[in-house]
């Protein structure tokens, strides 16, 4: 048990310095496989460590800015905060020097690099050490993590809807050190194709599915499938995402309100994260009583939702209902199926499929909510009620509102406050940029005066 808690305690300190900062000094030489992993009970234990990362607020947060941040940019809820660097979200005018933005960014990359190290010194154990099949699975699962980071990061700061853009992330498959610490961004197509790789190797490696909260097979597709959305290969992501529908691992609960009041046994979760008693503290949720839109002065959602039979089960006054499952110690959703569903109609509406086949994937989660079959008599009204329904079914997870808004041309229209496509990224930061020479302010993104 003291094995344990050494590599876990020791990965913690680590990480939890800004990761610029920690690449100031040479590696511990006990974090070397032969110091920290002896069997498979360590490297379980390490593989914990990235999970850990997602679910905990320190001095950042990843599972609270996947839902605050891209709310507050279109507008679905108020400011994340009260001050001014808060307000920059708020009224879309970023410096780089926002500290929310440097949290942001360094969440990601914690578990990036957790992820790495996983990999890394799990890869170079012995077969011997471990029980059938768990050594891959550890490493399937490691991949979907950093897979799952990588793609977060690419969506805030890199510009993910330009497959030809030179602007990506730092991609980091390595665990970070002293030696590597300064690298160049790459380029928006290098950067999905090292998340497709990552994926495809959870798809073969990672376990099947078993819990709610664990990367599985069945995880690794539906985030494939994801990416590929983004990317624009609209029939390849419809394809795989009616695979995650009919693979049978998943199915739909029968009303709106059940997916989230049954919490971690919900039929319809493929991926998502909670905490315990322990962590479960009023710091911890504090995002769950932030103005939903009121002191943001945006209408446009709560006109959307005004008559919508889920509205009652998404906001309430400054709460959002869906993540305040006590049981679940208000948990974090990052996939489920319903949005399966809802890429499969994206994807056949802009791959040219008929109007009756792209419609067909959309009226399952719309007859589910009690609203009918959609009204569409044409692709480009299928198209505005495939936008709506994504807002009205994935409000608050994981910025599907923000980036339906992104993708659908509908930001701009939206929010008067954006007014350029500069604005639907976020600076690199500054601690990034001082501490990564091979990163300055010309290559700062767009939009964003050093």
């Amino acid at each position: 048990m003291k094995k344990l808690s050494l590599i876990i305690t020791l990965l913690f300190f680590i990480t939890s310095c800004e990761l610029t900062d920690v690449l100031d000094t040479d590696p511990p030489n006990n974090l070397i496989a032969e110091n920290v992993l002896k069997n498979e009970e360590d490297a379980k234990a390490l593989l914990n460590g990235a999970y850990t990362f997602i679910v905990n607020r320190t001095s950042d947060s990843y599972y609270a800015g996947t839902e605050i941040i891209p709310s507050t940019l279109i507008g679905t809820m108020g400011r994340l905060s009260v001050g001014g660097a808060a307000l920059q979200f708020q009224e879309n005018d970023l410096l780089f020097t926002n500290g929310f933005v440097n949290r942001f960014w360094v969440a990601f990359y914690k578990v990036i690099d957790q992820a790495n190290n996983s990999i890394t010194l799990t890869g170079n154990l012995p077969d011997s050490k471990f029980g059938a099949n768990v050594k891959s699975e550890i490493l399937g699962e490691a991949h979907y993590l950093r897979a799952m980071a990588t793609f977060d990061a690419l969506r805030y700061f890199g510009q993910f809807f330009d497959n030809s853009s030179p602007l990506g992330i730092v991609l980091r498959t390595e665990p970070a050190n002293f030696v590597n610490r300064h690298k160049a961004r790459s380029t928006v197509a290098e950067c999905y194709t090292q998340i497709i790789s990552d994926l495809d190797f959870a798809i073969t490696n990672a376990p099947d599915f078993s819990v709610t909260y664990r990367a599985s097979k069945t995880a690794a597709k539906a985030l494939k499938a994801k990416v590929l959305l983004f990317q624009g290969e609209y029939a390849e992501a419809a394809s795989l995402a009616d695979q995650v529908i009919n693979e049978g691992t998943r199915t739909l609960e029968s009303d709106y309100e059940s997916v989230f009041s049954r919490g971690l046994n919900s039929s319809e979760m493929i991926f998502m994260t909670h905490r315990d008693a322990n962590s479960d503290l009023e710091d911890n949720n504090r995002k769950r009583f932030y103005d939903i839109f009121t002191r943001s002065g945006n209408t446009w959602f709560p006109i959307l939702m005004d008559t919508d039979p889920r509205k009652d089960f998404t906001f309430a006054d400054s709460r959002v209902l869906k993540v305040n499952n006590e049981d679940a110690f208000r948990p974090t959703y990052f996939l489920r199926l319903a949005e399966m569903y809802l890429i499969k109609a994206e994807g056949l509406a802009f791959s040219g499929a008929g109007l009756v086949e792209s419609s067909a994937p959309l009226n399952v989660v719309r007859n589910r909510a009690v609203t009918g079959n959609t009204p569409a008599t044409t692709i480009d009204e299928l198209k505005d009620d495939i936008f709506n329904e994504i807002v009205k079914e994935l409000a608050y997870e994981n910025g599907s509102d923000w980036f339906a808004a992104i993708r659908f041309g509908k930001a701009m229209t939206l929010k008067p406050s954006i007014t350029s496509s500069n604005q639907y990224i976020l600076p690199i930061p500054e601690d990034e940029i001082f501490g990564n020479n091979l990163i300055n302010f010309n290559n700062q993104n767009p939009g964003y005066d050093n």
